[in-house]
């Protein structure tokens, strides 16, 4: 028996920024089956959902998970060795590991330690990672093979069963005399045959609290962001020519699914009720902010592109490559379907004699701020930063200005402004390393309830519910997204 006992590492999460299975099937399908790509992109995205509204049970989102892996069925073995070794390539290039948990790798070693894996994502990245470590020993799901193709089935499964393989541990080594590091409360009953365990806390979550997290085990907090990068190469050689659609470029390369609902219920929806109701029930604000936002976007995505051509120039830790490097996108006909979407519309509101003159103004100069935030590096970069958001925030309900007083209108862009710009620029300067620490959750909450406070005096006063709506959604809504996150 090695007295030195061992050290197992999970690895989803823990050694790397990444969902091995769901990220892998992703960086496959991306490279060589776009039509299997987007059913997995439905896949993911409603499993994100239930998961953001608490919906489905444990089964279920197995079973989506499972729905994930048939994606892979008719794949070569040799074929999936060799997008496991381009994906761990793709983890070095784009620094998607845990730094602290490779320190805490090395320091298990030098105590004499035997490193193993142990993970539930399948065989062939985790043979991959394994190598890349130079770890010997691994356990994990793995992929069912008939005559050395997949059948999109797994041979054996670790999801939630990691203890079946605790018995060969407990022949190798002392488990009481070992250790273990995990990010997953799911495997709260696996670490506790060992005798030193280490919860892992990534990014704004906090330590997990409850019955199964006993006051024995220690936590490695901070690891990484709130989210893995899943903006990296997002643009490929697999989508781009859906780039130069109006709205997708942002949807591909930095919205995601995830993302596309965000903008959906922090935007769209409350932007276009609050338009609704300001301007007394008319119609056709129901029509203008949905359009608002489309040519919004179509403007923002060209600072968006010329931003992510100009990527290299930032310092590698702050730069994020989110067009893969074998991939051209022309800036002209880019350009030119975006400024004629816009063209298009303002000749037909003329035509109308609705005037558009502030918001087109608005629009150019938010994208002199985008060519701007571009241009500058450092420190400089967070008022530029600001800048966008409270573009962001206030230029799509400037397509009402002819159908709203100017308080009402400085009032709607001043609340959206202060409900969402904050969050977000804490949150960037954190990415930037400009602030340290683990993400605090009260700051994506207090600017809703601060002005759910502030909505409530208003009504008081002068009897206008406005703000309070608004301001009351918000809140609620800040309040189930970090519910999510803590769990």
């Amino acid at each position: 028996m090695d007295k030195h006992g061992i050290a197992v590492f999970d690895v989803c999460g823990t050694i790397t920024q990444t969902n091995n299975t769901s990220d892998f099937i992703a960086f496959v399908l991306k490279r060589d089956k776009a039509s299997k790509y987007v059913l997995l992109f439905l896949i993911r995205a409603l499993a994100r959902l239930l998961g953001m509204l608490r919906l489905g049970s444990r089964s279920f989102h197995h079973a989506l998970r499972a729905r994930q892996i048939a994606l892979l069925k008719g794949y070569p073995s040799t074929r999936l060795r060799e997008m496991a070794e381009r994906y761990v390539d793709w983890l070095d290039a784009q620094d998607l590991w845990n730094h602290k948990l490779l320190e805490a790798l090395e320091q298990e070693r030098q105590r004499g330690r035997r490193v193993l894996l142990v993970s539930a994502a399948l065989d062939p990245p985790i043979r991959q990672i394994a190598r890349r470590l130079g770890i010997e020993s691994f356990r994990c799901s793995e992929l069912e093979m008939t005559d050395e193709r997949c059948t999109g089935k797994l041979k054996t499964d670790l999801l939630g069963h990691k203890e079946s393989v605790l018995e060969k541990l407990s022949a190798q080594a002392d488990l009481q005399e070992s250790s273990v590091y995990s990010d997953n409360e799911e495997d709260v009953p696996f670490m506790e045959h060992f005798g030193t365990r280490t919860i892992v806390v990534n990014g704004i979550e906090s330590a997990p609290t409850g019955e199964t997290m006993n006051a024995s085990l220690r936590h490695l907090a901070d690891v990484h962001g709130e989210r893995i990068c899943k903006d990296v190469h997002a643009v490929n050689e697999r989508n781009v020519r859906w780039a130069y659609v109006p709205f997708l470029y942002y949807s591909l390369s930095r919205f995601h699914s995830v993302g596309l609902l965000t903008v959906l219920l922090r935007e769209i929806i409350p932007f276009t009720v609050a338009g609704f109701l300001a301007t007394r029930r008319d119609t056709l604000a129901l029509v203008l902010m949905p359009l608002s936002f489309l040519m919004f976007y179509a403007i923002y995505e060209i600072g968006g592109l010329v931003n992510d051509l100009a990527v290299k120039r930032e310092p590698s830790a702050l730069s994020l490559q989110r067009i893969a490097p074998q991939v051209d996108i022309h800036v002209v006909p880019f350009v030119t379907i975006r400024l004629a979407l816009v063209a298009l519309v303002w000749t037909l509101a003329s035509r109308e004699g609705y005037p558009m003159s502030l918001y087109l103004a608005a629009l150019a100069f938010c994208l002199a701020v985008y060519f701007l935030h571009t241009l500058i590096l450092g420190r400089a970069r967070m008022l530029t930063f600001l800048l966008l958001k409270i573009c962001r925030a206030s230029i799509p309900v400037l397509i009402l200005a002819p159908r709203l007083g100017p308080g009402t209108l400085v009032g709607l862009c001043v609340t959206f402004t202060a409900l969402d710009a904050p969050w977000r620029l804490y949150a960037y300067s954190h990415r930037r390393g400009l602030m340290q620490g683990t993400l605090a959750r009260w700051v994506r909450c207090a600017p809703g309830m601060i002005l759910t406070a502030l909505g409530v005096v208003i009504y008081l006063l002068s009897g206008s519910w406005l703000v309070l709506v608004i301001a009351s959604y918000y809140a609620i809504l800040d309040g189930a997204t970090v519910a999510w996150m803590k769990g």
